[in-house]
């Protein structure tokens, strides 16, 4: 069976949209959680925020190391 000739492009670019809208559902997930979490919702974030470091690691290139010093300048 022979792939149209647009099939990567059009997978590449319906991939694109899902990791956005996915991005946009973190966002209000994030924005809906309290003020004053309980020590399993810290837990549930830092692993989220693990997650999305090695997501970022793999898909950028750029070194853990790199993207955590990012994220501790930004606090400041």
């Amino acid at each position: 069976m022979r792939l149209p000739k647009n099939h990567k492009e059009r997978a590449a670019k319906n991939t694109k949209a899902d990791i956005a809208k996915l991005m946009g559902f973190l966002e209000c997930e994030l924005a809906k959680q309290p003020e004053d979490p309980n020590w399993a919702q810290v837990g549930d974030l830092k692993r989220l925020r693990n997650s999305l470091l090695n997501a970022l690691v793999n898909f950028s290139g750029i070194s853990m190391t790199d993207i955590e010093n990012t994220l501790e300048d930004a606090r400041k």
